[in-house]
């Protein structure tokens, strides 16, 4: 989902009231190109993500209906239903009106249930399960949801820290992480993934969490025009740590990550191999694939009438290749906004992405949108937001054809204006 906080919708969602609640998020909103054309998202080629406010061209909704049940003979157990039905229509091509409709949630948490651990959930079925992102980029680093079951919360000890473990299968899904529609000709295959995680450990004025993956896949094939794909067994780890700090105006967020394997992209579902072609009759090995991950996301609000976003992404993948197998991405961002009043506020956001192949395509692009607004509340990701906006990119010539293709494929800049909500309850 692209939802900006994820953690702010998962604690509504994650409450122990009984009955029925419905829980939801959705963007939408118009845009046309300079050549008056609709509009087409600026992303640098090989980049994991791409700058969000001004530059998405599709509405995205999320319907999250959820069922509270304590048992009358125990109130200190909660059994809680969820299910969760996404949709996306393109808003800016003009020949195309389908909509996509998928099943992302459908899965029960029980609490309460060992006395001994009155904090501790078991759950199972399927759901957004450890999710990470940066709002500005919508980029999930982290990213584990999908169709298993676990348990969550056990304290050890009479500290603050805590343990969870999980099983995870991958969730073939036609949606990304956040919530855009795959790209055609992308697949996706299901492995085991096995999740151990420790959090709450304090550290440095904030809590570290750590985590250890291993992730099995048996082999596989693919069909492709003229003959399958074979993509061979591996079995893959991965450790993540993310060190989560409150600050008096906000928070910051500091994430590393290092994967092998099928195991590589901190995700319960594996997808094709970035910067690495594919045709029938290959077979693919995981073998020498990894990847190193550091994230950066602060939030600070209450700096008199300003509030402000930043975020940065270093990446290095080799993705296997005799040739061309290492790609870097650099990604730096900023949204600061100015508040002129409780309801009317100003946004500028910056974001510059670089990206490198060896023997391939390597370059830069920079995205600058100016958007007024309208919120409820002076802070960075008061919601419903209602903004106009104007948005102008620039990419370096090695990636002329490669950015916004439709609109300025011979182009190395671009423009787009139009108007969008974002909200979620």
């Amino acid at each position: 989902m692209a939802l900006a906080s994820t953690a702010l919708l998962t604690a509504v969602a994650h409450g122990q009231e009984e009955g029925f609640h419905f829980q939801g998020y959705f963007r939408s909103g118009f845009g046309v190109a300079g050549t008056g054309d609709p509009q087409e998202a600026f992303r640098a080629p090989n980049a994991g993500a791409k700058y969000r406010l001004g530059n998405e061209t599709e509405a995205y909704l999320e319907t999250i209906f959820s069922y509270g049940l304590r048992p009358k003979d125990d109130p200190t157990a909660f059994f809680d239903t969820r299910i969760n039905v996404s949709y996306v229509t393109p808003t800016s091509n003009t020949n195309s009106f389908e909509t996509t409709t998928a099943l992302r949630e459908a899965f029960v948490v029980a609490t309460g249930v060992w006395k001994a651990q009155k904090d501790a959930s078991f759950w199972a079925g399927q759901r957004f399960f450890d999710r990470h992102n940066v709002n500005m980029n919508d980029f999930f680093y982290r990213d584990l949801s999908g169709f298993g079951g676990g348990l969550d919360d056990v304290r050890l000890g009479r500290g603050p820290v805590r343990a969870g473990v999980a099983w995870l299968g991958g969730s073939v899904n036609k949606l990304e992480s956040n919530g855009n529609v795959r790209p055609s000709g992308s697949f996706q295959l299901s492995k085991n993934t096995f999740d151990l995680r420790l959090y709450g450990l304090p550290l440095v004025g904030g809590t570290l969490g750590a985590a250890f993956d291993l992730a099995v896949l048996s082999g596989d094939s693919l069909p492709f025009a003229g003959g399958d794909i074979v993509v061979r067994g591996n079995t893959g780890w991965a450790l993540s740590a993310v060190h989560e700090r409150r600050l008096a105006s906000g928070h910051n967020k500091l994430s590393l990550q290092y994967g092998t394997g099928v195991a590589h992209d901190f995700r319960a579902v594996l997808t094709e191999i970035p910067g690495r072609p594919f045709s029938a009759g290959d077979r693919v090995n995981y073998q020498e694939v990894w990847q190193f991950r550091a994230v950066e996301d602060l939030v600070l609000d209450r700096l008199g009438p300003f509030s402000l976003q930043l975020g940065g992404v270093w990446q290095e993948l080799d993705n296997g290749l005799p040739q061309g197998n290492r790609l870097t991405w650099l990604s730096v961002g900023a949204r600061p906004a100015y508040h002129f009043s409780r309801y009317f506020s100003l946004e500028l956001e910056t974001g510059f992405d670089h990206t490198r192949q060896t023997d391939g395509v390597s370059g830069s692009l920079t995205k600058i949108t100016l958007a007024p607004q309208i919120t409820p509340g002076l802070a960075a990701l008061s919601r419903p937001s209602l903004r106009a906006y104007v948005t102008w990119a620039r990419w370096s010539d090695d990636f002329v054809g490669l950015v916004a293709p439709v609109q300025y494929g011979a182009e190395s800049r671009g423009f787009a204006a139009g108007v969008q909500i974002e909200t979620w309850w």
